[in-house]
């Protein structure tokens, strides 16, 4: 009885347990690592294939003359980075989404004046003070093609003048069916957005996907779940690998009840 209660206390919480990971590289790696160091079988598979923006297309920018730049996300810092045309002015208030966008800002060499708090997200960006005072200023969104309206519009409606800067496309990865059909044999599966999950349902193209356990990281992305007819959804309590990886955890552990 001692070495069974010696073996549980030493068993990887994960162990059991095979989880999709659908976050577009290098991101999925960090996690997929994470994971696996705890037991879990992973399996990856990205759910949108992001094509950077060369900036030989984006628009005629007044980089010095903006007040205020928005990241929406770390592929919008890396594909911004690997192709930004001349040094931004220190007078121009560089501005994270959340605490990976800050943290791939300073990798990449930019400095965070601005951070969102936990959950992050638009809606956490835009509680913030600094945020509330924005009356004629030149604010430029630095996004993917297409995306949330919500930071624009309530910016507009504060006052500030809007630019989007799109520096990179989502796109629909191609699955051979052996792919497809090892992404089913997943416990759960980890989606970061909308888009993602859109895509995912597409690839998959299968009712037995809404059957499993969904992981999401924000109560957005459990509404559209439902609506799509997914049966189990777990929401973490914001966007980063650690909360993904205990919310994981919590749910093997109300498994094994």
């Amino acid at each position: 009885m001692k070495s069974w209660l010696r073996y549980m206390e030493n068993r990887p919480p994960l162990l059991g347990s095979t989880i999709l990971v659908t976050r577009p590289e290098p991101q999925a790696k960090k996690l997929a690592e994470r994971l696996a160091g705890l037991g879990a079988k992973v399996v990856s598979m990205s759910v949108i294939e992001i094509v950077p923006i060369k900036a030989e297309v984006w628009p005629k920018i007044a980089f010095e003359k903006q007040d205020m730049i928005v990241f929406v996300s770390r592929n919008a810092v890396a594909c911004f980075v690997a192709e930004m045309p001349a040094l931004l002015s220190p007078t121009t208030r560089l501005v994270a989404v959340g605490a990976a966008t800050a943290r791939c800002m300073v990798e990449k060499g930019l400095r965070v004046d601005i951070q969102a708090p936990a959950p992050a997200g638009s809606e956490s960006l835009l509680a913030l003070a600094a945020m509330k005072s924005v009356a004629g200023q030149a604010v430029l969104i630095v996004r993917g093609e297409t995306g949330r309206e919500l930071l624009a519009d309530t910016l507009k409606a504060r006052g500030a003048r809007i630019e989007y800067l799109e520096v990179y496309r989502r796109c629909l990865p191609d699955y051979t069916a052996e792919e497809v059909a090892q992404a089913l044999t997943a416990d759960i599966i980890v989606i970061t957005s909308v888009a993602g999950l859109e895509n995912l349902c597409q690839i998959v193209g299968n009712a037995e996907i809404k059957q499993k356990v969904l992981l999401v990281v924000s109560e957005r992305i459990r509404q559209f779940a439902e609506e799509l007819g997914f049966q189990h959804i777990a929401v973490t309590d914001d966007v980063s690998d650690t909360a993904l990886v205990h919310q994981m955890i919590k749910i093997g552990q109300n498994n094994g009840e």
